[in-house]
């Protein structure tokens, strides 16, 4: 059975259609939040400042971490924007020298009231003597981030979460252990694809993890996950510590 080249130009016509106006969807999307982020940015640097009345100390902390995650929305819309100009989906790497053991304090500080909000303690301990790296903080942040709130959201109320910084071989690592559902040796390995979520018991698209690993991957990393049978998860990434990384060209195709 012979099947028509000209339905085939069709269908593949049409998917192209289709995948065009996907991108540009998407495109658009981001494009508009990024109007009301900047919005939200202005309103608290304004509160911050005083404008609308004196604020008590309490208040400002929480304010300044709101205005970090809207900065950092802000990032990641325009990196977004940026890939979407591209036609292969592909974002130009950074390369400046970030703090892995800074990175994961400001990232916590940002999840530190959804990990309250469950009865979760988080603790940092930083034992890397080693904690910088040459990379794209944006797309770093974005990693650390994605496997925090992967942390919070699936671990067990009122446990424990441990974030580690440390030096393995010529590497900064950052980790985190806590408390969640066992995954098998079958959902270890197929986690970091794409579409692939990390519970099955919520909701989710999985691309976070997916996109984790495109970024690592890129940055001559890896990222990895353990889990064991008493309950206890532990993912995480190794990135060079070379400064001769520093001039290095590098990109990441999603």
């Amino acid at each position: 059975m012979s099947i028509s080249t000209e339905h085939t130009a069709e269908n593949a016509e049409d998917y192209n259609e289709l995948q065009k106006q996907r991108e540009t969807f998407i495109a658009s999307l981001s494009h508009d939040l990024k109007n009301p982020t900047i919005a939200q940015i202005r309103v608290i640097e304004l509160l911050l400042k005083g404008k609308f009345g004196k604020i008590l100390p309490e208040q400002r902390e929480i304010m300044e971490m709101l205005l970090d995650s809207c900065r950092y929305m802000n990032s990641m819309l325009c990196s977004v924007l940026t890939t979407y100009r591209n036609e292969k989906g592909t974002i130009y790497l950074a390369s400046e020298r970030v703090s892995l053991a800074d990175m994961a304090v400001e990232c916590v500080d940002e999840m530190i009231y959804l990990a309250k909000d469950k009865g979760i303690k988080i603790s940092i301990e930083n034992s890397a003597e080693k904690e910088y790296v040459w990379g794209d903080a944006v797309q770093l942040k974005r990693v650390i981030m994605n496997l925090l709130s992967n942390s919070i959201k699936y671990a067990y109320p009122n446990t424990e979460l441990k974030v580690k910084v440390y030096n393995e071989a010529n590497n900064t690592c950052f980790m985190f252990e806590n408390n969640s559902p066992y995954l098998t040796p079958e959902r270890r390995k197929s986690i970091f694809a794409r579409y692939i979520s990390y519970s099955k018991t919520h909701s989710g698209i999985g691309l976070g993890l997916y996109a984790s690993k495109k970024i690592v991957d890129a940055h001559g990393g890896t990222i990895f996950v353990r889990s064991y049978e008493d309950e206890k998860n532990i993912f995480g990434f190794k990135i060079p510590n070379d400064d001769d990384l520093k001039n290095k060209k590098r990109q990441v195709t999603f």
